[in-house]
């Protein structure tokens, strides 16, 4: 895979997923059909130079355990709260999103539900036998 996609967060902001992960790929692929390029450039880390990454704030090791979103105000978001970013700019789900944040422990369960899918993400596709791009990181920047 090509990584020397350069980060126009001043038009759009960035999901940035896991391209070897299935479970990772269908979500990237459902919210690509949600936001239809409108808002969001939804692409795999792995299509990023790290040193472009680094830049913003983040890297691949990080990318590789959490969900990412980089925000046009050059913020980064990780996780469930990537997650919540996303779907707040996405209708109905901006109802979805407040309800969690005005209710303190349903935001502590789907952070606690999110680390524990992050974590098990890759038997969780093998169990549904969803399969992704096997991207191979590189060994150097």
């Amino acid at each position: 895979m090509k990584r020397d996609l350069l980060l126009d967060v001043e038009h759009k902001a960035y999901v940035l997923f896991d391209g070897d992960c299935g479970i990772c790929t269908k979500s990237a692929e459902y919210c690509e059909r949600l936001d239809g390029g409108r808002r969001f450039v939804v692409t795999p880390y792995q299509s990023i130079a790290e040193s472009e990454l680094r830049r913003l704030g983040t890297d691949y090791d990080a990318c590789s355990k959490r969900l990412h979103v980089i925000t046009r105000a050059r913020t980064v978001r990780r996780g469930a709260f990537a997650v919540n970013h996303f779907l707040w700019h996405v209708w109905p789900w901006k109802v979805l999103v407040a309800l969690i944040y005005a209710l303190p422990p349903i935001l502590l369960l789907e952070i606690v539900g999110y680390a524990i899918v992050a974590r098990y993400r890759h038997r969780i596709s093998a169990w549904f036998g969803l399969t992704a791009c096997n991207v191979k990181l590189p060994t150097t920047d």
